[in-house]
């Protein structure tokens, strides 16, 4: 039996999400794609502090919807250092809101592994 041919993330993964099952959720499988660590933050502060103070990440994924705010002012900021963009939303992902965030691939809530691996693919990530 061979196994699956998955794409691999050769760095930190961020995760920006507020809703910490769903974070934590997103994490472990970032993992599974061989990221060493993930840095979890449940708030734009948060992330934006970890970006301004040295964090680049080898990926992101952004939950568009914060709960009040969105993750757009991190998105611009990783995407001003060319790291690449994976956003979630429980949304319609043609929504005008969307027009402002920089280019990265789109996952639906609720979202798999598979999901993650086809954006992954998307984006260029290489496969082990």
């Amino acid at each position: 039996m061979t196994m699956p041919v998955l794409p691999r993330i050769d760095g930190i993964a961020l995760v920006l999400e507020d809703a910490m099952i769903v974070a934590y959720d997103a994490a472990a499988m970032l993992s599974e794609f061989g990221a060493p660590e993930v840095v979890v933050c449940a708030t734009l502060s948060d992330a934006m502090q970890r970006i301004g103070t040295g964090l680049r990440p080898a990926l992101a994924l952004l939950d568009i919807d914060l709960g009040g705010e969105t993750s757009l002012e991190a998105a611009c900021a990783l995407d001003e250092n060319a790291v690449p963009i994976i956003y979630s939303t429980g949304y319609d992902a043609d929504s005008e809101m969307l027009e402002a965030f920089p280019r990265g691939e789109m996952l639906l809530k609720p979202y798999t592994a598979d999901d993650i691996a086809k954006a992954l693919q998307s984006l260029g990530f290489a496969t082990t």
